[in-house]
């Protein structure tokens, strides 16, 4: 019998990548997975334009702001907030109520929007918003952004 423990699982970090090349590494991303270069920059516009307005529904602190991308070591990606603020937050449909970071909330809005462009039926994005939950949750604010999205 093998027991997996945290020390056995491989540590997923997320790198801050300058906002472009971030950008522009996802559309080439999805060209590769078989999206035409204009469809592929519409999902990433799509993505980023997601996290905003969700970042605008969730909190009535976030009134615009400037924000980073990072890279997650498995593949994955997010957005957040570039700014050391904390947001009150509110999720009505998740009855859930909290205050986040900026990071915490980037996760929390990323995991919304992948979600959306999951139910395309794409694997990139499907896998996309797995990796992504799997960092969010071990994230130390994993339980307000697990109350947040569940």
């Amino acid at each position: 019998m093998t027991l997996t423990t945290k020390a056995d699982t491989p540590v997923v970090t997320a790198e801050l990548t300058e906002w472009m090349t971030g950008y522009y590494r996802l559309a080439s991303v999805l060209a590769q997975q078989g999206f035409s270069p204009d469809s592929a920059t519409r999902y990433v516009y799509s993505f980023t334009e997601m996290c905003y307005a969700y970042a605008r529904q969730f909190s009535q602190d976030y009134g615009g702001d400037f924000w980073h991308w990072y890279t997650q070591s498995d593949g994955g990606f997010f957005i957040c907030p570039q700014t050391e603020k904390t947001y009150r937050i509110e999720v009505t449909s998740n009855y859930y109520q909290g205050e986040m970071s900026a990071q915490a909330l980037g996760l929390t809005v990323s995991l919304y929007a992948l979600c959306v462009l999951a139910e395309s039926g794409h694997d990139f994005f499907i896998e996309s918003y797995h990796r992504l939950r799997g960092f969010a949750l071990a994230h130390p604010e994993g339980m307000a952004i697990a109350g947040a999205i569940d």
